[in-house]
Parts: C-alpha cells; sequence; structure tokens
C-alpha cells in the first residue's frame, strides 16, 4: 500500500486508507484465483476474457466454482461488508520480488496506471499470495468522493523522478494491437509510458508530447494514446499516455514537453526524468 500512496503523491492525487473489510474481499478474490487457475488444476483459464463484459477473467468469478463471493469486484467487496459505493480491483503478480514489485508493474503499463489514478477513490484492501507467481489482489473503493483541485494536471513519471524503468510491461487487454505480448516486444518495442492527466470529466487534447533524450535534439518515435485512439475503449477522456517504440536506455535523463488543451484552455507542461 505504501507503494501505492507513494505513487499517487507524486501524480498528485489522494493518499489511500486501508480498509479491513476491502482487505478481506481481497484475500477473497485472491482464493479463488488460486483454487481455480487452470495451471493450478483448476478450469479457468485467466488469460482469457468474459464473453459478457469483455473483461479480464481475473476480475470475473464464476458462481459455480469454488471461493465465489460476488461476479464482479463491486458485488465480492459488498459481499465481505463494505457499504461504499464503488469498487476497483487490480490483480498484478510479484514474482517473489515482493508487493512493491508487484505494485511497480501495474505503473509500468498503460491501462493499469489509469486505473491507479483514479481521482475519487478513499480506501484499499490488499492481499498478497503465497503462490509461486506471487499473486496480488487490491479492491479499491469510496463511501465518499475526494476530488483534486479545477487546474490539476498530473504527470508521471513525476518532475525529477529517478529510478524510472525502461519499458512497459505487458498487460491484458493489449494496449499496442502491433505487438505481441508471447515474446520480447515489450521490452524492445517500448519505453516506459508517460501519461498526463487532468480533472475527471474533463477532455484533454495534445497539440504536441515528446520525449527527447537529454543531450539529443530529435524527439524520440512514440505511440501517442487518448480515448480517441484507443484500440481498446478503455482511456477515460482525461488522460494521454506517451510510449516511446525503443526503450529508455539505463541512466539517463528524458525531457518531456506536454502542449495542449483541457477543457479548451491551453496549457503547457515540461518536466525530467532520470532511469534506473
Amino acid at each position: 500500500m505504501s507503494a501505492l500512496n507513494d505513487f499517487r503523491s507524486k501524480v498528485g492525487l489522494g493518499l489511500l486508507a486501508q480498509n479491513t473489510k476491502l482487505d478481506t474481499a481481497s484475500a477473497n478474490h485472491l482464493s479463488y484465483l488460486l483454487a481455480n487457475d487452470v495451471n493450478n488444476g483448476g478450469t479457468v483459464n485467466f488469460n482469457s476474457y468474459d464473453p459478457a463484459t469483455g473483461r479480464s477473467m481475473l476480475h470475473i468469478e464464476n458462481g459455480a466454482l469454488a471461493k465465489f463471493t460476488g461476479v464482479q469486484e463491486l458485488d465480492r467487496v459488498k459481499f465481505a461488508g463494505y457499504d461504499g459505493s464503488y469498487a476497483g480491483e487490480e490483480v498484478t503478480f510479484g514474482g517473489n520480488q515482493g508487493g512493491a514489485a508487484a505494485f511497480g508493474t501495474l505503473a509500468q503499463t498503460v491501462y493499469h496506471r489509469a486505473g491507479l489514478m483514479l481521482q475519487n477513490v478513499r480506501e484499499i484492501g490488499v492481499a498478497v499470495g503465497t503462490d509461486k507467481s506471487q499473486t496480488v489482489v487490491m479492491e479499491m473503493g469510496l463511501k465518499t468522493n475526494q476530488s483534486v483541485a479545477s487546474d490539476y494536471v498530473g504527470v508521471y513519471p513525476a518532475n525529477g523522478q529517478t529510478g524510472v524503468a525502461l519499458h512497459a510491461y505487458v498487460e491484458a487487454p493489449n494496449p499496442f494491437p502491433d505487438l505481441s505480448t508471447a515474446n520480447d516486444d515489450f521490452p524492445t518495442k517500448t519505453s516506459y509510458p508517460i501519461s498526463v492527466s487532468v480533472v475527471t470529466g474533463n477532455t484533454i487534447a495534445v497539440t504536441t508530447f515528446t520525449v527527447t533524450e537529454a543531450g539529443q535534439a530529435a524527439p524520440m518515435d512514440v505511440r501517442l494514446m487518448t480515448r480517441s485512439n484507443d484500440p481498446n475503449s478503455y482511456l477515460t477522456s482525461n488522460v494521454a499516455f506517451l510510449i516511446a517504440k525503443v526503450p529508455f536506455k539505463s541512466a539517463t535523463t528524458y525531457n518531456v514537453k506536454f502542449v495542449g488543451t483541457n477543457n479548451g484552455a491551453a496549457f503547457t507542461k515540461e518536466w525530467s526524468f532520470k532511469t534506473k
């Protein structure tokens, strides 16, 4: 949880408080995942998608299977006694490197990072598995909204941040249809994602969005992702992502420039970060 709150602090968002009922919901869903994984002798392929919702089966439970507590996360947190009006779920894997490493892989993505940047959530529960993949489930919720200032702009990696990873992490669904998640495309054909976000419900429009290696004149060749060109229609209108087509270099500073509008009002943002 500390890694998530450190991330939210860097992005300029309100921190989350631990909630024991959300902890219980996370632990319940973790038990379901471990009991029913086809790789552990179960019957569910968690790399597949639910035909009814289009969501990853990591987030959908089947009432006929063991450890069922609810079809989707709002059902499951209510089963655990949480009386909030919203629940959002993240599932990732620590690979026996710990919870902070597991969180780091979420921040290294497009869609899952966007889920971590929800502005209104207030509470969180976490469960960490002892399986070989170290499955981690996080349930986020709210009973009353928290909000940001009307002129809020959040960027990540943050200005002056160090130790930034070099490339994007594989996620489902795949935000890059031209890349495979089954080989080394992500480590060799992506950079760490760079994001800009404004107030939820606003629309961010991009005029220019560039990342340039310090000491170089030409910006890197990049992919720009917003709601308008998102192949999976997951992104909301208030976020924009930039991903270079090659990984960043180690121990290197990168300069970012964003020029665009927030609900029609022009703004510019320039900042730098350094890779690990």
